[in-house]
């Protein structure tokens, strides 16, 4: 009976451990969500701009250069996007590629939250039912 409960809490341990990581994962992706939709509308609205009938015409932009700080831009003629990848790495883009790759990143990121929602409830149906053998055995 006690190898029985200590190998069902070494095992519910283990399923605590992992839902702490999928949690963490999943704030990281909940805060990289929104960052991302931000910089796909600049860059789609930079794109309707190039586009559109006043593409000579200059426009008054406000973007973010670190949590707290903005600036004012005016751009004219926009033709590429610098995009901040992450570990002090910062890349030009045309805007056609920019949109493109931001696309899939907030894709990758929407089917990564549903992924770790399905993950989260598969594990927390494991651990009640580890829960429930655990008390099943302590009372038996």
């Amino acid at each position: 009976v006690e190898d029985a409960l200590s190998e069902l809490q070494r095992k519910y341990s283990r399923y605590k451990l992992i839902e702490r990581d999928l949690q963490e994962q999943r704030i990281r992706y909940s805060t990289k969500l929104p960052d991302v939709q931000r910089s796909l509308e600049a860059v789609e609205m930079l794109c309707e701009k190039r586009d559109g009938e006043n593409a000579a015409e200059e426009t008054l932009v406000k973007y973010q250069l670190t949590e707290a700080t903005f600036a004012d831009a005016s751009v004219t003629s926009p033709e590429s996007v610098y995009l901040w990848l992450g570990a002090n790495v910062m890349l030009e883009y045309p805007l056609d590629e920019a949109k493109e790759l931001l696309e899939t990143n907030v894709h990758a990121c929407e089917s990564g939250l549903e992924a770790n929602a399905r993950d989260l409830a598969v594990l927390k149906d494991n651990m009640t039912i580890v829960e429930v053998n655990m008390s099943r055995i302590y009372n038996y």
